[in-house]
């Protein structure tokens, strides 16, 4: 069944990690009990390793019905290996998650850079309709027939669901040796039209919480759109609400907004583009390739 597995490990021998050797690692652990290799549709998501210093944390999601068999042994970036100091498993069910109360509004973070491919083209860009549709495509892809979502509902959740609020922008960050990646990096809010009934509210609640483990997006078996889902201010004690209020106004002030100055490449314009303001610093967009 869908789970997260965490694993925190010792990096005492400082690795050289990006994409690529994220995605090498995830199979070694997955793959035995998962798919072949070469399938366009891995059942698993890639965090990049969060932390700073000899420790580090990884995530990594689960989504296939049929729960994970995972080798805890040392884990493998390229050259270097690093033994696993602690892990946690959590895992839950699609019935559980189809049991997700309803909502009507939610704000997603995205922890690592979130683009789409559209038609050969790259979309670094959160786009309300395109993140939801891939959470209901992986979802469908995973779930038990008894609990893939009818067209219907997918059609009444597209048509209804907005982006209410953004705060962020695109970064490039390197793929491999020679190749780099732009995404959105920030918090979105995600909402529903007064048009949606509850039944499109309990389906949006069991996707938000199905992409913090599936991921959203492009490349997600190699550490690109890692999202986790924030409180709002309704899950928030009311005493909590007016400071976040306060707290969002003065953020928003300071946010640089998205443009298309900001998905350039910094050999083009002749300047790396500024940094977008995140409360983890991810090893994998943040140390060059390996020119090994």
């Amino acid at each position: 069944m869908p789970a997260i597995i965490e694993l925190d490990l010792d990096l005492a021998e400082a690795p050289t990690i990006y994409p690529a050797r994220l995605h090498g690692a995830a199979c070694a652990l997955l793959e035995p009990s998962a798919v072949p290799h070469d399938s366009n549709h891995k059942p698993f998501s890639v965090w990049p390793l969060i932390g700073d210093g000899p420790m580090a944390r990884w995530r990594l999601g689960w989504l296939s019905a049929v729960s994970p068999t995972v080798s805890f042994g040392p884990v493998t970036f390229g050259s270097t290996s690093h033994r696993v100091v602690r892990h946690r498993t959590e895992q839950i069910s699609f019935a559980d998650l189809a049991r997700t109360p309803p909502r009507r509004r939610a704000r997603v973070e995205a922890v690592s850079p979130l683009y789409f491919s559209r038609n050969g083209r790259d979309h670094p860009l959160p786009d309300p309709v395109l993140i939801t549709r891939s959470a209901l495509d992986r979802w469908d892809r995973h779930a038990p027939p008894a609990l893939v979502v009818p067209e219907s509902a997918r059609r009444e959740l597209l048509s209804t669901i907005y982006l209410a609020e953004m705060e962020g922008c695109t970064v490039e960050g390197a793929v491999g040796a020679r190749t780099s990646q732009s995404g959105f990096v920030g918090v979105v809010e995600l909402a529903l039209t007064r048009a949606a009934n509850q039944n499109t509210a309990s389906l949006f609640a069991a996707l938000l919480r199905f992409a913090g483990i599936a991921g959203i997006g492009a490349q997600t078996t190699h550490g690109f759109g890692a999202v986790r889902v924030l409180p709002t201010d309704r899950d928030r004690p009311s005493a909590h609400r007016a400071r976040s209020a306060r707290s969002s106004r003065d953020h928003r002030r300071s946010s640089r907004p998205v443009t298309d100055a900001s998905v350039s490449s910094p050999a083009i314009t002749g300047d790396r583009p500024e940094p977008c303001p995140r409360g983890d610093q991810s090893r994998s967009w943040s140390e060059p390739p390996s020119r090994g």
